[in-house]
């Protein structure tokens, strides 16, 4: 892959303690506690404490940095697990009702069918990104207090080099100032993308393999209930190596659940590190995603009644024809 020639905005008088002298480039950088960035751990926050997150998106037209972090967990973002296999597990959006409801603005219901406070975003400072091709800093929007790279200045695509030290410093804010670590990953391609979905047996999913995995793994959606009156998915966090399979036991669990139309399956290339701060857990992507259409087996997916073979009818919900 041609990347732009290393700019040197991000000099090592601008880079934060530890980071080597070049954050931009390479994985030799040293950081926190002596790790280098290709030695970073991969640890995504628990759905269960996960108040935050910031992403660094290596997407095929453009690279963005984005983050928002909250007081508190939002209920409706913790699945329930109905069973683990390997590498992937099986989840289920847990939908929860209050009686009587919850005021709309300031609570919402909660697990136990108890009204909790809504979480609100919080205000983190000046956030600084270091380990780009250009230097950045973020300020809170000032309704949503969410964070975006700004139009000036550009960031090059990719904007960053492969084995880069990037880092996400928050500034003086509702908590105390923290900081997030990444690694610089390629692109994800799958080699593969037409998979057919079938009872009974396991989901092989292939692409192609870096030639340093660094600390990245692939992680892997499987949703054929899109449309469906329950939401559940497999999800999976697979080594780096080229090839993988979702189990057929979690195959057959979703199959079980529900089938809609326009099955997905979403692969991203990422790191995942993480901080403890005072409300929870926050964490850094960096990822590149793939979102490819699948099909499963004996469903036709439709939109209208005409998309379907000659005596079927399309389903308007759930968006398959039977």
């Amino acid at each position: 892959m041609t990347l732009a020639a290393w700019l040197g905005a991000c000099a090592s008088e601008s880079a934060p303690a530890g980071s080597g002298s070049e954050p931009g480039g390479g994985n030799g950088g040293m950081g926190q506690g002596g790790v280098a960035a290709i030695e970073l751990p991969y640890e995504p926050c628990a759905a269960e404490g996960a108040v935050g997150q910031f992403v660094i998106e290596l997407a095929p037209e453009y690279t963005r940095v984005g983050g928002r972090v909250s007081d508190a967990v939002l209920p409706s973002r913790v699945p329930a697990e109905l069973a683990r296999a390997g590498d992937c597990r099986l989840v289920e959006a847990v939908v929860t009702s209050c009686e009587p409801g919850c005021p709309v603005a300031t609570e919402v219901c909660g697990r136990g069918a108890t009204c909790v406070p809504l979480p609100r975003a919080r205000d983190l400072g000046r956030v600084t990104v270091f380990g780009l091709l250009v230097p950045l800093e973020m300020t809170p929007n000032a309704v949503t207090k969410s964070y975006a790279n700004p139009a000036v200045p550009v960031l090059p695509n990719p904007g960053f080099l492969p084995g880069a030290d990037l880092r996400i410093n928050t500034g003086v804010g509702d908590y105390a100032p923290f900081e997030l670590r990444g690694w610089g990953i390629t692109p994800l391609t799958l080699i593969d993308p037409d998979l057919v979905v079938s009872a009974g047996q396991a989901l092989g999913i292939t692409w192609q393999a870096p030639d340093v995995a660094g600390p990245a793994r692939v992680h892997v959606e499987l949703n054929i209930n899109q449309h469906g009156a329950t939401s559940a998915w497999v999800e999976c966090d697979f080594v780096d190596s080229g090839a993988a399979e979702i189990p057929a036991a979690l195959v057959d669990g979703l199959i079980d659940v529900g089938l809609s139309g326009y099955p997905t399956l979403t692969a991203a290339r990422r790191t995942a590190t993480r901080a403890e701060i005072e409300p929870g857990c926050v964490d850094l992507l960096v990822t590149s995603e793939v979102i490819s259409d699948i099909s499963v087996e004996g469903i036709v997916s439709c939109d209208v009644s005409a998309d379907c073979p000659v005596g079927q009818s399309c389903l308007p919900v759930e968006r398959f024809c039977e």
